[in-house]
């Protein structure tokens, strides 16, 4: 049996990366594969069904709380799945998604994550930065700078304060050029 192919999209905040997924994810609906979306449950902006985007596009998805859930509820098996969709990679817990990824990709499963690649701060994410080092496939797409509209490669916090995972969406971050962005 043929491995799995690993791809990963990852950018700052609106640059498109879970609309990028969901191009993904029609395109494979369109080839009759059987696919399985999932989620963080931290990630409830817009819905707890749904991945959607920051212009509204919607697919169902399951909200993860933990792996062994996800693997209670579904048979994530090469007969059940041909593709696994990640969305918001960077808020699932880094050590079970990157164990349970490689078992999906041994079984001969495709998996496609999105999420953040750094935080407001400039850090990487740890979760999405390993799915990186993993990858088949890398897609790193770009926002534009909501003060001078070039490219932007960093989320700006429009907030000071407040720990690392603070989810949210324009009413507390934007994306920023690096000459208009500072850590927060």
């Amino acid at each position: 049996m043929q491995r799995g192919i690993l791809e990963t999209i990852v950018g700052a905040m609106f640059a498109g990366k879970t609309s990028e997924l969901l191009k993904r994810i029609l395109w494979a609906e369109h080839q009759d594969k059987k696919i399985i979306v999932f989620k963080p449950l931290i990630d409830n902006r817009y819905s707890n069904e749904n991945i959607v985007t920051h212009n509204n596009l919607t697919h169902k998805c399951y909200a993860i709380k933990t792996w062994t859930n996800v693997l209670k509820k579904y048979d994530i098996s090469k007969k059940k799945t041909d593709v696994v969709f990640l969305d918001e990679v960077q808020f699932m817990k880094t050590q079970t998604t990157l164990q349970n990824v490689e078992i999906m990709l041994n079984s001969g499963i495709n998996v496609v994550c999105a999420g953040l690649d750094q935080d407001s701060r400039g850090k990487p994410w740890e979760t999405s930065s390993m799915l990186l080092g993993l990858s088949d496939k890398i897609t790193k797409i770009y926002g534009f700078c909501n003060i001078c509209g070039n490219e932007a490669t960093k989320t700006y916090r429009k907030i000071k304060g407040g720990g690392r995972t603070k989810v949210g969406s324009t009413d507390i971050y934007e994306p920023r050029c690096l000459k208009h962005w500072r850590p927060r």
